[in-house]
Order: structure tokens, then sequence, then C-alpha cells
């Protein structure tokens, strides 16, 4: 019937503080204020003088008394001591003193019970599969409505829908101890690494919403490495994150046929931006390359980001030439060629049979990218090719993609698309033997070699914008010798 109870600090401390402010009080009431030897004295003879003895006659003290109350007393003199006497006792503390004393021990107490680790708890949750915000807090032992109350406050910012399977929760409770269960005090979703929203309880008992967010901060990278295998494997051998590496293959996928131009012993280098929350999380997903080199048999090719004043990113040369190219060799990544253009024996019909574009072979569902900027012509089942799509990019050239195992959210006749954007993924759809892309370039309505089309390159700096970006080319230069020996730059800044 009764539950059993654990004497615990805090009651400890709760029946202490109390009887100490009784003793305060009582204390502070009963104290009379301290007088002089000289004010006793004069009050006594003050008292003897109107009180008559007993056996005095009435008539011969009329006029003492009447002269008693007639008299106007004499102020009391007082004596002061110097304040570090130890014989002087201090004064009685007037009535603000003691709501002073009264403010201390309650506030004495609100840290005790706050640094006391009984005084709140948390819960880390996860989102099972099916279950919704207000299933999981009720299971949690939070009143309904106030689970709904707090779900109410969230959705202002975020929609609890958006949460999915395994994502973390943490839930806060205050401990009372006036009462014996926790109570609910509010929750914390992260939506990624460095944002999070948080639902507090107000002192009205309402609840209020905030987004908080990390601090991060920006460190350049430098890696150097050695091609023997391939570019994904060795930069991923040198410790370069896959985003990255992703990202340096795109770079030079316009002028670089990756299967056929890099050799062992080819070199790379790479100076990257990394972002990394204040208890060293790395942010994934954030920061850009600003400067790569690849070092092919016979030619350099560096590298360098460059921002203009209307904000457009490109990747230049030494000489300000762009890298873009109308069209990408390699609109796939990590892909090997597994059949070129031209006649072969057809490995399903049993003949020799013109292949009129390149294989890429690459694992079920490797995202395609759109090899330059233009329109969608078609985008659906065709014929032997599957899923196919075609783009125009400019009278008279096109590009074609067959064999995938379906099409990116938004592909359909008449959108636009720019170069590098994700188009579909890699399948084995139509008259296919395993997973690849089929990849074509049309001119005129003809297929081509891929490998054999030459296109006039992008766009090439100059005037004021040529003058910024070589003061780039030597900022980056510097940056990545740094960022490659950082032990070695800090001595030669202090020497």
């Amino acid at each position: 019937m009764f539950r059993k109870r654990r004497i615990g600090l805090r009651h400890v401390v709760f029946t202490a503080a109390f009887l100490g402010m009784i003793y305060a009080c009582i204390a502070g009431e009963s104290q009379p204020a301290p007088v002089t030897v000289a004010q006793s004295a004069a009050a006594n003879a003050a008292v003897a003088a109107a009180v008559p003895s007993p056996n005095a006659n009435p008539l011969e003290h009329s006029d003492s008394l009447k002269s008693a109350f007639e008299t106007t007393p004499v102020a009391p003199s007082y004596s002061f001591a110097k304040a570090d006497d130890p014989a002087v006792q201090p004064a009685a503390a007037p009535s603000n003193g003691l709501s002073k004393q009264l403010a201390s021990i309650q506030t004495g107490i609100t840290n005790l019970l706050e640094a006391s680790p009984d005084a709140g708890s948390q819960k880390k949750l996860s989102v099972g599969k099916g279950d919704t915000l207000m299933d999981i807090l009720v299971r949690n032992k939070v009143p309904r409505e106030e689970a709904y109350s707090a779900i109410q406050a969230l959705s202002k910012v975020y929609n609890p829908r958006d949460l999915k399977d395994g994502h973390p929760i943490t839930v806060f409770f205050h401990r009372d101890p006036s009462i014996a269960d926790p109570k609910f005090a509010g929750l914390r979703i992260e939506r990624d690494m460095v944002n999070s929203v948080i639902v507090n309880r107000a002192v009205d008992g309402s609840f209020k919403v905030n987004q908080e967010a990390k601090t991060i901060h920006r460190e350049m990278k430098a890696v150097r490495g050695k091609i023997e295998n391939s570019l994904f494997v060795d930069a991923q051998a040198q410790g370069l994150p896959d985003s990255v590496i992703l990202e340096l293959i795109k770079l030079y996928s316009f002028g670089v046929d990756f299967q056929r131009e890099l050799q062992p012993g080819n070199t790379f280098e790479v100076l990257y931006e990394q972002y990394i929350t204040d208890d060293g999380s790395v942010v994934p997903g954030r920061g850009n390359i600003v400067y790569a080199r690849l070092g092919l048999d016979g030619r350099v090719m560096p590298l360098y980001r460059y921002e203009d004043k209307a904000g457009e990113v490109e990747y230049f040369d030494t000489t300000g030439a762009s890298a873009k190219k109308p069209l990408m060799k390699t609109p796939i990544d990590g892909a090997r060629i597994s059949s070129g253009f031209g006649m072969r024996f057809h490995p399903i019909l049993g003949y020799t049979k013109m292949h009129k574009g390149i294989d890429f072979a690459a694992p079920r569902g490797t995202p395609i990218y759109a090899a330059g900027d233009g329109v969608i012509e078609k985008a659906g089942k065709f014929s032997s090719y599957g899923n196919y799509c075609r783009i125009r990019h400019r009278a008279g050239l096109e590009t074609a993609y067959a064999h995938m195992q379906g099409f990116h959210a938004g592909i359909r006749p008449g959108s636009r698309v720019k170069q590098g954007q994700v188009i579909g993924y890699v399948g084995t759809t139509g008259r296919s033997t395993g997973p690849h892309l089929h990849y074509e370039i049309l001119i005129g309505g003809k297929q081509v070699n891929p490998a054999g089309v030459k296109l006039a390159g992008g766009r090439a700096l100059g005037g004021k914008d040529l003058k910024a970006f070589k003061q780039i080319v030597a900022s980056r230069d510097a940056e990545f010798a740094k960022a490659l020996h950082p032990v070695a730059s800090a001595v030669a800044q202090a020497n």
C-alpha cells in the first residue's frame, strides 16, 4: 500500500535546512537589543521613582508622580567599541537581514540539488521500426498530454515523421525529491552531426523548442601518393575520404581516360578542406578540393578551385584554362571498360556485330552522371537497351545511357540536367549479361567512337579574374606544402 523510499542525501539536506531556518527565526525574534550599564541604571531609577513603596502616604507621592510624568526624559547615551573587539557582541539582525539569510539558505539548497546526480537523468533511445515519437515517449513513462505538448512544440521547426529507423533520441527527466517518479523535462533530436533540435519545459509548464548548432572548424588536409593499382584504391590507402576521391575523379573525367591513360607509377596530390566539430568529429560531406595534381606519363595536370565575382565555381589549370569540357569522357565513378567501340562477338546473339558505344562494368546501383548540360529527350524502356536515357546537349550533339537499373528522381523527358548530375543507376536491364553502363555519343543522329571525339574546351580567365587567380595559385602551393608537412612548417616559422 505504501512504497518504501530510501533516505538519501536530499532528505538530510532538506531536514537540516528546515531546522536551520526555524532556529534562525526564533533566535532573531527572541534576542534582546543590547543596552549599556548606564541605560540599565537609569531605567531602574525611573521605575523606582515612579512606583511608591507600600507604606508610603499616597498624597506625599502625588507630587513625585506628577513630576515623573511631566519630566522630559534624558536621551540615553551610547558607548561604541571597536569592530574588532572580541568582547562586543553583534546586534540583532534587522528584519531584512533575516530575509537575506533565508534567501542564502534557499540558494545553497538549490545549488546542492542541481549539483546532485539525482537532480536529473536522461535516456538515450533509438527509433524502432514503425515507431512514432508519441509511441517512444509514452513507452518511456511520459504522460500522453505532456508528450503531445512537446511534439506540438517540436513540429514548429522539425517534422517528427522525418525520423527514420535507428535515429537517436535523448529524453530528459527532472528528479524532484518530493515525488517518487521523475518528471519529463524535454528531449533532443540530432538532425545531423552538427545541428540539433531541443524541446525544454518552461517555468510555466509549457514546452519551448530551440535549435542548436555545434561550432565547426575548417582545416586544410594534404595527401600525396603514387598510383600502383588504381586512383581510387591508392588514394584510399593514403587516407583520402571516399567523397573526396569521387570528386577528384569527376574533376579529371573531362580530360583523362582512367582506363587507358593511368599507369603504375603515376602520381597524385590533393589539398582539400575538412570541417571538424569541437569534440573532434569530422563532418561528412563538407569541404571542397581546392588544389589537385595528376602526374601522368609525359604530362602534369594541376587544377585550382576558383570562384569568380558572380559566384561561379570552376577548376582551372595554371594558365587559367577551365578543366570543364562540354562532355565528360567517363560519366561514371570507379568503373572499368569492359567493351570498347567497334566490331565484336556478341555474347548473347552469338555472332560478330558492331558495338556502337563503350561498356563500363560497375556494381549494380552505381550512380550514372549526365556527361554534359542538356535536356532529357527520352527516359524509359527502349528496345534491347532496357532502361534508356538520351540527352540533347546542343544542336547535333547527344549522349545515350542504356541497361540502367532505374532513373534518378525528376529525370523525365523535357527536364533539364547539369553536367555531373545523377540521372540513373547501373543495372542489367534489356539485352545484357551483367550490370554495366552502355554509353554512346551521337553526332547528327549517328553513334561515334567516344574516345575519338574532340570538343572545344571551356572558358579561359582573363583580365582581373586571371590576376586574382594567379595569386590563388601561389597561395595554394604554399598551403599544400604547409599541410603536407605541418611539423616542418611550424619549425620554420619559429626560426
